[in-house]
């Protein structure tokens, strides 16, 4: 597969999909794949664990891990919409996905780009449309964002931290247990990939991988320039709080 060749529906049309299922009640999951998904699926099969970068347990996997590849092939395989990174200039990005869902003999169901969610972020256009819908935000800035939320008139009914996959299946029964909810947002790297297809089958909700947009809530203008620096940032704090545990 060559996502250059697929069709890659725009937001307009992401954003109907998600006001249709809104209004007629249905479930619709949201994912979104690029570089640390992609080094998920191919360590070990398609590239050698010393070619892989550390950043990829700031996006929630520790590698090498074989339940999280078969927990994120099952979630490409079960997600309505599937955003997928579209930049040939970097290997990294579509190279990289090209070669993972060609080994794997996957072709979602229906492509967007995975920067939809700034798309569905900006202007409020996602928020205007969830207005008074019950929604969950779950992250590990989840509970810092939930307010930020609220002020562009999202009905936020919880805000629940995940950190990395380990967490995710205690996260999961939290939220089928503690809470009611119409839509997820999941801000939480490679774990939300895998967790929003399971709440909205589970659950019939509208579970949409929310990304790195949770950053720009909290500081406002942030963007991909500004990724390294959180990944320095996220790995000092580990560093600090291993260091105490000793």
């Amino acid at each position: 597969m060559k996502i250059k060749e697929e069709k890659i529906h725009s937001h307009p049309e992401v954003l109907a999909r998600i006001k249709e299922a809104l209004a007629t009640g249905k479930s619709l999951s949201l994912i979104r794949l690029c570089s640390g998904e992609g080094f998920t699926l191919a360590h070990g099969v398609l590239l050698p664990l010393h070619q892989i970068p550390w950043w990829v347990e700031y996006a929630g996997v520790k590698l090498p891990n074989e339940a999280a590849r078969k927990a994120l092939l099952h979630a490409l395989q079960t997600a309505d919409i599937v955003g997928l990174g579209t930049d040939y200039s970097n290997w990294q990005s579509a190279p990289l996905l090209d070669r993972v869902l060609t080994y794997y003999k996957i072709r979602p169901r229906y492509l967007t780009s995975s920067t939809v969610n700034w798309r569905l972020h900006a202007h409020n256009r996602l928020y205007k449309l969830l207005g008074k819908t019950p929604t969950v935000l779950v992250g590990r800035l989840a509970p810092a964002a939930a307010p930020l939320l609220k002020k562009r008139g999202v009905h936020v009914v919880g805000a629940v931290s995940l950190e990395g996959f380990e967490e995710l299946p205690a996260v999961e029964k939290r939220l089928l247990r503690e809470y009611k909810f119409r839509v997820a947002l999941v801000a939480a790297g490679i774990p939300a990939a895998i967790l929003c297809p399971r709440l909205a089958a589970k659950t019939g909700c509208v579970a949409i991988d929310y990304g790195h947009v949770i950053n720009d809530l909290l500081h406002p203008g942030f963007s991909a320039k500004d990724l390294p620096a959180e990944k320095e940032r996220w790995r000092r704090q580990r560093m600090r709080k291993k260091g105490g545990q000793k």
